[in-house]
């Protein structure tokens, strides 16, 4: 029986000191000094966008980086029944990002789509379409961040 306490202390032991952490708890590396000068278009993703962004944000960090934001966003049918009512709706997002850091101007442009089933309750259609919107955002600014990444 003893012997069996000392195996799962060893155990213990040795997956409590295996260095395991977290991927994304840190991201002090991936800090920037942000400044985001001008939003256009779809009000939704640009809000999302503007709050992943500014979790990268650090205003001690040397030089400044100009972001203007354009993004857009549209929902069409994708297929109807012989009703004429839609059963599927095509989501498509896009979101454009100029940016300047001192000397350098670049252009960043992304865009996502995905399709979803037409849900009778418009409530639930709204939220899970919002919510397709965020992670439209989240996407666009994770991917922008990689790239500020590669610039600097």
């Amino acid at each position: 029986m003893n012997k069996n306490y000392s195996i799962i202390i060893i155990i213990l032991l040795f997956l409590n000191s295996c260095g395991y952490s977290p991927i994304y708890t840190n991201n002090s590396d991936k800090k920037f000094n942000i400044e985001l000068i001008n939003f256009e278009g779809d009000r939704d993703i640009n809000t999302a966008i503007k709050y992943n962004l500014k979790r990268y944000s650090n205003n001690n960090n040397g030089e400044k980086i100009f972001i203007k934001t354009s993004s857009s966003y549209t929902k069409s049918a994708g297929t109807k029944n012989l009703a004429g009512d839609a059963n599927n709706y095509n989501l498509s997002a896009t979101a454009t990002f100029e940016i300047s850091f001192g000397e350098i101007k670049k252009t960043y442009k992304f865009s996502e789509s995905s399709t979803i089933n037409d849900i009778k309750n418009q409530l639930d259609e709204n939220i899970y379409e919002t919510n397709i919107k965020k992670n439209f955002a989240l996407l666009f600014s994770d991917r922008l961040i990689f790239q500020l990444t590669r610039l600097k």
